[in-house]
């Protein structure tokens, strides 16, 4: 088998189960390569915080199953010998489980989640878990356990709060990779990184195992450097057959114009407000290019006023009322087999996390229980504002007849590191109702002395609740024409 000319960078899923095939090379051969990579450039980015050390022992032995498949004419388990980053709040039994909080650094479970057991019995190998924003309350991938940088661009961050993930497969350090979704945190450093980041619908997988935020906003999802390997992806996390792509009827695309723009009114500084202008241009510009390769109505949509960034966040977000619940059931949870603190409570007396890097989130039910609890009438409006939210977001795509809306994802470019908070993100809509939400590259912006390349732009489509697939079908034929994925120089 001859195996030294094979090119890991930019590798996709079926190029390689196809070179597995072919005998281009061995799992064990991608592996020794991906820990190569890693060992070269991960002490610069800081992206992840554990390596498998039996990834390659795990590989060796596929590689037998590989041998065996091929002799039986058997065709190879969808993720075969594919190497995964996992975010570091997906508990492992073979791998401590930090949610990238020192408190929490030696967490160790007697079981995996239900979604890597999804991925180890579809053939996957664990490599590594990924460095995210301090117990995944922000977008900046700043964390007591390290601050992870852009591959782009080393003096900012890699948006979050999944951005470890993201910056390693952005820098080729794994071939696709698994992160969560509370607000922002798949598509934020999707957008930051250059790569695609998919929020299901609500319920379509699985959280049990994984470290919670809120048990109404959380979802699990895929990252990858193409829709395809998402999808693929995915179709395992979730544990169902993917349909055929079907999907090539004209299409009719809602423009949330009022998401390009800033929001002046909270005050923006001159910088935001050119990056601001990059930004747009770069969508608007992406926007014009799939019109013209594709069979596309663009249709501008004027946004119900009550999915204005700021309401979203005052009204609707119930991180603060359900992250003490659902961080206490966690830690106290039968999976768990070690860890010394047990409640949010004991972990904020322990002193052991960054305080810059939580948000209100975190304080919130410690300080001021009668308020920020689900008991209280405030938590019952929000829920009441979400379910209005659902019924509003529904009735547009009727009222424009639209089977994706887009929009930028962020409005200006990701903050450079040292700054904890990344402002003027359009995920939440989709967060709070639920419905699925796909960012993919869209762009850059200018090329810098810092970035040679310039920053990855990300533009965000956001389908029907329950229509994943439609809404990846689209998100594919986006890509097939826009190929605005470049890797880092």
């Amino acid at each position: 088998m001859s195996t030294s000319q094979f090119n890991i960078l930019e590798l996709t899923i079926p190029s390689y189960h196809a070179a597995l095939i072919q005998g281009k090379t061995s799992c064990s051969e991608v592996i020794r390569q991906y820990l190569a990579r890693i060992t070269q450039h991960d002490p610069t980015l800081k992206s992840l915080i554990s390596i498998n050390t039996k990834a390659l022992d795990t590989a060796i032995k596929k590689d037998s199953e590989t041998i065996h498949h091929l002799q039986n004419k058997v065709p190879l388990p969808p993720l075969h010998g594919v190497p995964i980053i996992l975010k570091d709040n997906y508990t492992t039994s073979n791998l401590p489980t930090s949610a990238g909080t020192k408190a929490l650094q030696h967490l160790h479970t007697n079981q995996d989640s239900e979604v890597v057991t999804h991925l180890l019995n579809a053939g996957a190998i664990i490599l590594a878990k990924a460095n995210l924003h301090e117990l995944a309350l922000q977008g900046t991938t700043t964390s007591s356990l390290g601050q992870t940088l852009n591959p782009y661009d080393l003096s900012r961050t890699p948006g979050g709060s999944s951005g470890g993930t993201a910056a390693a497969l952005a820098a080729n350090l794994g071939l696709v990779g698994c992160g969560t979704d509370t607000m922002n945190s798949l598509r934020s450093p999707a957008s930051a990184c250059g790569i695609v980041g998919f929020r299901p619908s609500t319920g379509q997988v699985s959280c049990v195992g994984i470290v919670p935020v809120s048990e109404t906003q959380d979802v699990a999802g895929p990252m990858g450097r193409t829709v395809g390997d998402v999808r693929i992806l995915y179709d395992v996390m979730r544990k169902k057959k993917r349909p055929e792509f079907v999907c090539e009827k004209p299409l009719r695309v809602g423009v949330l114009d009022a998401y390009f723009d800033l929001d002046l009114d909270v005050g923006c500084s001159q910088e935001v407000i050119a990056e601001n202008i990059i930004v747009q241009r770069v969508v608007r510009n992406a926007l014009d290019v799939v019109q013209g390769g594709l069979d596309i109505n663009l249709v501008p949509v004027d946004c119900d006023p009550t999915w204005a960034l700021s309401n979203l966040l005052a009204n609707a977000d119930t991180q603060p009322f359900e992250f003490r619940d659902c961080l206490d059931a966690f830690l106290q949870s039968p999976c768990i087999l070690s860890t010394p603190y047990r409640s949010l409570q004991s972990i904020a007396e322990s002193g052991e996390f960054d305080r810059e890097a939580v948000t209100e989130v975190f304080y919130a039910a410690l300080q001021e229980p009668d308020i920020y609890s689900r008991t209280t009438k405030e938590y019952q409006s929000r829920l009441g504002t979400i379910t209005a939210l659902k019924k509003s977001v529904r009735q547009y795509f009727h009222k424009y007849n639209i089977d994706v809306m887009v929009y930028p994802h962020q409005r200006q470019l990701v903050v450079n590191v040292g700054a904890t908070r990344q402002p003027n993100r359009n995920g939440v809509l989709a967060a709070v109702t639920g419905n699925p939400a796909i960012c993919i590259p869209a762009g850059f912006g200018p090329s810098t002395a810092s970035a040679p390349r310039g920053i990855p732009i990300g533009i965000e489509l956001m389908g029907r609740h329950g229509y994943d697939d439609d809404l990846l079908d689209v998100a594919a034929r986006f890509e097939q024409i826009l190929r605005a994925r470049k890797a880092p120089l």
